[in-house]
């Protein structure tokens, strides 16, 4: 395929978008539809709605079925909740942001210029160090209430740039490890975004008869906010959500996580099991290793929020395991991108005409 999966990361992890502000990384997501897709536009919650229209006419005239895919693009990050009298920042959450990875980073603060753009200031993440606390404090893990962002500039100057409410980013750039694998931030979830990039390449060669809508979301991280839109706006007849889930780790529970060398597709009341069983199907026919994860009830994606919209919408979730999730170094086998993007294309190229007919018998 043409897109280049590293090169793509590498460009990824350097966008802005939190949740809420995920205008500049949907701009730059729209660019990266806009030659595959026959229209694409940002919403006013500044979701990407990309659409590829059928290429294969239904037999009977009748509307092509709409699908709605959807990998969230915003990121989790900080914002400033005080300055201190030095000219230390406190920092608030946007998204779950663990204070156990904090402490010895790098973060950049994107402080408010006169002309209305942002300036964005380099610092660390600070804490009191063990040589000066007490034996009970040494031996327990820090709150984010104790850490704080230092600018390296003097406590006037920071009064002078930095407002409450600042947004604070992490710094964590794609770096290639050995055997494909690669660690960024913001792979939970841009790496999906890929998988749908990846899909609507192959699409380009292969015949569809659905109207395809490849959805960047927003606000998944605080609130599924976007997909709630998104669906509410495009009516889709089906849904497929991508998101990353806990790959296996030492210390973790088989039951929790899932291998790192292959997508997975999720069980569990929300999803549609018909559908599960087609996604499994077309994986087994094209050579596709394919994972099982369980969902009891909610599934904590945006699977949550498009299942419901509407009269309802039958969904399947696909897993991309990612090891170190919501940190700096997520990291994940680039091959299970290209391998999602390969299964999400097969599924929707053999979505034939009756594809639903015995849904719900």
């Amino acid at each position: 395929m043409n897109m280049e999966i590293f090169d793509y990361l590498k460009e990824m992890a350097v966008q802005h978008g939190p949740s809420g502000h995920e205008y500049e990384v949907a701009e730059w997501f729209r660019q990266k539809f806009e030659p595959l897709c026959d229209s694409v536009i940002i919403d006013r919650v500044y979701n990407v709605i990309a659409c590829k229209k059928a290429t294969i006419p239904t037999r009977d005239g009748s509307p092509a079925p709409r699908v709605m895919l959807a990998a969230h693009q915003d990121e989790i990050a900080l914002m400033v909740s005080d300055i201190l009298p030095d000219g230390t920042l406190r920092m608030g959450n946007v998204g779950g942001v663990d204070p156990r990875i904090l402490p010895a980073s790098t973060v950049t603060v994107h402080a408010r210029e006169a002309k209305g753009g942002y300036q964005k200031l380099l610092g660390v993440v600070g804490a009191l160090p063990p040589h000066l606390m007490s034996a009970a404090d040494g031996n327990r893990n820090y709150q984010r209430e104790e850490l704080f962002v230092d600018l390296g500039l003097p406590a006037e100057e920071v009064r002078e740039l930095v407002q409450i409410g600042d947004l604070i980013t992490l710094n964590g750039p794609a770096t290639k490890l050995l055997n494909d694998r690669c660690a960024s931030k913001t792979m939970d979830d841009r790496a999906c975004v890929a998988v749908l990039l990846e899909a609507a390449e192959r699409l380009q060669r292969m015949g569809h008869m659905c109207d395809i809508y490849f959805v960047a979301t927003s606000q998944e991280e605080v609130s599924c906010a976007g997909a709630t839109v998104a669906a509410y706006t495009i009516e889709p007849d089906l849904g497929v959500a991508l998101d990353v889930s806990h790959a296996t780790l030492p210390s973790s529970r088989p039951d929790t996580t899932i291998p790192l060398d292959a997508p997975a597709v999720t069980v569990g009341p929300y999803l549609q099991h018909k559908l599960v069983n087609r996604m499994r199907d077309t994986a087994r026919a094209h050579g596709i290793k394919l994972n099982a994860e369980i969902a009891a009830r909610y599934t904590w994606t945006d699977t949550d929020a498009m299942q419901i919209s509407r009269c309802g919408v039958p969904m399947v979730l696909i897993d991309v395991p990612l090891k170190y999730m919501h940190t700096s170094v997520e990291l994940l086998d680039t091959n299970v991108i290209r391998e999602s993007g390969r299964l999400l294309a097969h599924f929707l190229n053999e979505l034939d005409e009756g594809w639903d007919s015995e849904l719900w018998s």
